[in-house]
């Protein structure tokens, strides 16, 4: 089994640098470009959600990716406050953009990309944890 570790402060910058090195580690590892560019997708919109319900303090994620023959598995971990993101709010994709309520929409897609998205609060430690099924070789 092939693993990625990384432990950043969630900031734009870190994880806009971490989903870069998550992409180049799945892609060297042999993780087709579709699944990884997902996987990076929801990293960033994780973490981000992480960064931005937490204004008061700078907030340390650690990401964990393994790599399997028919997914790609991930887990965050991070000290900020309890946030589950599978939580869905009443999202009515049918309403034009200009009469929806502006947030919701990084998680549906985090719901929609995800396979097993399960999330547990331990102590003062969110854990995420997800899978995204690898797209099969041509």
């Amino acid at each position: 089994m092939v693993h990625f570790v990384a432990d950043i402060v969630a900031e734009p910058d870190a994880i806009s640098a971490l989903t870069e090195r998550a992409q180049e580690f799945l892609a060297t590892s042999g993780v087709d470009a579709c699944t990884a560019h997902n996987v990076a997708l929801v990293l960033d919109e994780l973490l981000t959600n992480a960064a931005s319900y937490n204004t008061n303090e700078k907030i340390t994620a650690s990401v964990r990716l393994f790599v399997r023959l028919d997914r790609v598995e991930a887990k965050i971990v991070d000290r900020g406050a309890e946030f589950d993101p599978r939580r869905r709010g009443n999202i009515d994709v049918a309403v034009g953009i200009s009469d929806r309520r502006i947030g919701g929409l990084g998680l549906l897609l985090v719901q929609t990309l995800t396979e097993n998205l399960d999330y547990e609060r331990i102590g003062v430690r969110n854990c995420t944890t997800f899978h995204i099924r690898r797209t099969p070789a041509a």
